[in-house]
């Protein structure tokens, strides 16, 4: 089966892993500050993160459940904004859990424990902030 014209990849060879190895650095750094800018003792910081956290969840919302950072690697390396292809795309925490801890939990059990822990480091943000000396 031939890929229509259209769906022609803007971004191929050792640009294409590259762009794939940059996507997944940046997918970390996003899960590292959702998990932890609750921490960082700063009034901007902690309502960047307040921000940020039902941001993420309103975007997932909005894209069935799929980063649009996903879609972007995808449009790029293969043409199409979503690709089935992508073991990441609409996984990717459970392919890291996968990958990194060695445990194979369902999409189901992984999207609560990834709410609960959002919600979870939310309030954390508030209640730093809210200690913050004025």
């Amino acid at each position: 089966m031939t890929k229509p014209q259209w769906r022609v990849p803007l971004v191929t060879g050792e640009a294409a892993g590259a762009l794939r190895v940059f996507c997944h650095g940046l997918h970390m750094a996003l899960v590292f500050y959702g998990l932890f800018g609750w921490i960082v003792p700063n009034a901007v910081w902690l309502v960047a993160h307040l921000l940020f956290i039902p941001g993420l969840v309103a975007v997932w919302v909005m894209n069935s459940g799929v980063c649009p950072l996903n879609n972007l690697e995808s449009l790029l390396t293969t043409g199409r904004w979503r690709n089935a292809d992508n073991a990441e795309e609409g996984s990717f925490l459970v392919v890291i859990v996968e990958r990194y801890l060695g445990l194979n939990p369902t999409q189901g059990l992984m999207d609560r424990i990834t709410y609960g822990l959002m919600a979870f480091v939310w309030a954390l943000s508030w209640l730093h902030l809210g200690m913050l000396p004025k």
